[in-house]
């Protein structure tokens, strides 16, 4: 009796994580409604209750422990780390963000308005390349993001 629970609970834990690793991000990859509906309610609906933190709160951990203060480029790599190895998250990432960069060093503004800010990612890139007199102004409609998004820019000093 217990070794067939024993082998029950065994065959249904593999099953459950080849679901999770392998058949069903194969088959929402080629669905975007499956794929937002997989890890927007389902992958980050688990691991906020598992953990009892939100995205950007783990986010926010890996910043905090992988960041150098006074180094911005540390703060974008260590969320290009997270997002890439651990969670995907709704910034503006890597390769999009070479994109910003350049547009930021070639106009060089001296004002800069940032609609949304999520967890503090774009803006840590376009404060780290605008020069000491300019103005980033920056909103965020999610008070909870908004208090994340503040933390990331403290490691701009």
């Amino acid at each position: 009796m217990w070794l067939t629970l024993l082998y029950g609970c065994a065959g249904g834990a593999a099953l459950l994580y080849a679901l999770y690793r392998w058949v069903i991000p194969s088959v929402v990859q080629y669905h975007a409604g499956l794929a937002l509906v997989w890890h927007d309610t389902i992958v980050e609906g688990l691991l906020n209750t598992l953990t009892q933190t939100t995205r950007p709160q783990r986010m926010l951990a890996a910043v905090q422990k992988n960041a150098t203060r006074g180094d911005p480029r540390s703060v974008v790599k260590a969320i290009d780390q997270f997002c890439r190895q651990k969670e995907w998250a709704m910034n503006v990432g890597d390769e999009k963000g070479c994109i910003l960069d350049s547009v930021v060093t070639e106009v060089n503004p001296a004002t800069v308005l940032e609609l949304g800010t999520y967890c503090g990612y774009s803006t840590v890139r376009i404060a780290s390349l605008l020069p000491p007199d300019a103005k980033l102004i920056t909103l965020e409609f999610n008070p909870h993001n908004a208090a994340i998004a503040q933390i990331p820019s403290l490691f701009l000093m």
